[in-house]
């Protein structure tokens, strides 16, 4: 099996941590050499890629030769750019970067919102579906939960910081967390309810939330979940059923709402089903089936050309039809 080399900008080199990207790589270190690579600037006691492109081995294609993996959405373009003549893998998490993917490269999506945007946008590419790995309780504590309800300032809207939190904690208490927290794990198993609304957080970004981890964490720790059910959080969020929708017509409305989760709290939290296919062995298991996939694909293009039509090439509007729908939009029609 072909070594995998991780690319990670040089600000963002959080390998050793509990990222998304640090799990895969420990998926994947199960069956082949995994590697981690910095671009950018240099940082002292790390590869940088540079190094790696510099062995002429490298884009080859053998069977040596090592397997790029790219995920940072704003780079991507870039880094397509500096790795041709490499076998490159884009693990996608979220969308709306404004650059296009050629079919040459997989894309594997974390989760089905992201895969559902590259069916569209990159029909003639091969795609998989591998989610985030989440290590959730097989049943959540039965501990005493002090805490009414839980907010983190970072990814939430304004509404919610602004407006929510000042109106709720004239009923309940409320606890808001600001910066970086080591053990998220342990406040889930403390509160009753915790609430997540990112919609305008990746509004302003121009992108879309890639998978929304702290949510389904929540759930996993018996948290009843307030959330905007935007982008990939419709994955699993089952507002009504596992959670709850936010930000429902008016302010007085959720107020009402968060309150009654909170009195009517037991300590489970709500029912959650399905979320099996987050746990570490079954996205080891599909990670390590999907990577063959790619193998063979990569093996079978080396002497293959793309021949199916781009269909978005052909769709492309001329500035006379962007004039049209810019119109037709400002009629409202």
């Amino acid at each position: 099996m072909r070594p995998i080399v991780f690319l990670f900008p040089h600000d963002r080199m959080d390998v050793g941590g509990n990222s998304a990207q640090s799990r895969f790589m420990e998926a994947c270190r199960v069956e082949r050499p995994v590697q981690a690579a910095s671009y950018g600037e240099r940082i002292g006691g790390w590869v940088h890629l540079d190094d790696i492109l510099t062995d002429p081995a490298v884009r080859s294609g053998c069977g040596g030769a090592p397997i790029f993996v790219i995920h940072w959405g704003p780079d991507i373009a870039m880094l397509l750019e500096r790795l041709k003549g490499c076998d490159v893998v884009y693990f996608a998490h979220s969308t709306g970067w404004g650059m296009t993917m050629p079919p040459e490269v997989p894309i594997l999506c974390v989760s089905r919102n992201t895969m559902a945007y590259w069916g569209r946008y990159a029909p003639n590419s091969y795609i998989a579906h591998v989610p985030n790995i989440v290590e959730l309780p097989e049943a959540s504590e039965m501990m005493h939960r002090d805490v009414d309800v839980l907010v983190q300032a970072r990814k939430s809207s304004r509404y919610l910081l602004e407006r929510l939190v000042p109106a709720l904690r004239e009923h309940c208490d409320v606890t808001l967390l600001d910066g970086w927290v080591e053990d998220l794990g342990a406040w889930f198993r403390r509160s009753k309810v915790y609430l997540y609304d990112s919609l305008e957080h990746w509004a302003d970004v121009g992108a879309t939330e890639g998978f929304g981890l702290p949510p389904l964490e929540a759930m996993g720790h018996g948290c009843t979940v307030f959330s905007s059910v935007n982008d990939a959080l419709a994955d699993y969020l089952d507002p009504g059923f596992n959670s709850h929708k936010l930000r429902v017509h008016s302010l007085a409305w959720d107020v009402d709402a968060i309150v009654r989760a909170v009195l009517a709290h037991d300590g489970s939290g709500m029912v959650c089903n399905g979320l099996e296919i987050y746990a570490p062995a079954q996205v080891t298991a599909r990670l390590a089936s999907v990577l063959q996939g790619v193998e063979r694909f990569f093996a079978f293009t080396a002497t293959t050309e793309p021949d199916i039509e781009d269909i978005w090439a052909q769709r492309k509007p001329g500035t006379l039809q962007r004039a049209k729908r810019a119109v037709r939009l400002l009629a409202g029609v």
